[in-house]
């Protein structure tokens, strides 16, 4: 980091390009995007940070807030995304080792985006580019693999009940929570299950033997049917997976069938 002493009236000095440049750095971030300033920061909170990592982080990452280091001033030192269950930011301009910049905590911030879907996150692998799905920030707008996504928004309506379906960015996975079924008045329990991320329809499956005895439920991607209920979806596009939980907290089957026995 660079320190500029104070120039007073009368004194002779050499423009500095370093200096000239962080100055417009600030004003032109001020002014959201190079707006005009009446278009400014409403709305926005950003607070001034410095890459406490030993490498340069572009524009548009996201970072998280070290536990180590110390204020530098009023920036905060600020580290490559390493956990999204903690506070995070969106960097404004490319900083390298030790620089000063501005991070955005809420409000609309440029990012780099891949894949599809109304909603982005970064992930910890790559926080430098914000994966699009069916949660995280809402994409205001998306073009030739950069975007504008607002940070802080109220968050979608999640469902995390019986059923309900998730994708892990990290693990690359499908989880889907434990819930109940119903089979001819019978109550089980059906498992919580982990599946490899496709496109169609995710089920609770389960057979009426010749005994007159049901299998044990599992879920599993399925086409609804007499022994397939559909409890809610996944959609994989390139490396964008959209999930929809369809809020149904019991698996109800209901058949009649004629059995070799009777029960």
């Amino acid at each position: 980091m660079a320190f500029f002493p104070d120039v007073s009236p009368g004194d002779k000095f050499k423009p500095n390009a370093l200096l000239s440049n962080n100055v417009r750095h600030i004003v032109n971030a001020l002014n959201g995007f190079n707006g005009k300033p009446v278009m400014a920061t409403g709305g926005m909170i950003r607070i001034q940070v410095y890459n406490n990592s030993g490498s340069t982080l572009t524009a548009g990452t996201a970072v998280n807030f070290a536990d180590s280091g110390s204020l530098c001033g009023e920036a905060v030192p600020a580290i490559k995304l390493k956990d999204t269950e903690k506070p995070w930011g969106v960097l404004v301009n490319q900083l390298k080792s030790k620089a000063i910049g501005s991070c955005i905590l809420c409000g609309p911030a440029q990012v780099s985006l891949t894949g599809s879907g109304d909603f982005a996150a970064p992930t910890t692998s790559n926080p430098s580019v914000f994966t699009r799905g069916a949660t995280g920030a809402p994409v205001i707008f998306a073009g030739d693999g950069k975007g504008v996504v607002l940070l802080g928004a109220i968050a979608q309506d999640i469902y995390d009940g019986p059923f309900a379906l998730s994708y892990d960015t990290e693990k690359k996975q499908l989880k889907v929570n434990a819930g109940y079924a119903n089979m001819n008045g019978e109550w089980k329990n059906v498992a919580e299950k982990t599946l490899t991320a496709s496109t169609g329809t995710v089920c609770v499956c389960s057979t009426l033997g010749d005994d007159g005895k049901w299998t044990a439920p599992e879920i599993k991607v399925s086409t609804p049917g007499q022994y397939a209920y559909p409890i809610g979806s996944c959609k994989v596009s390139g490396e964008s997976v959209t999930v929809c939980s369809f809020r149904v907290p019991v698996a109800i089957f209901l058949v009649a069938d004629v059995c070799s026995t009777t029960n």
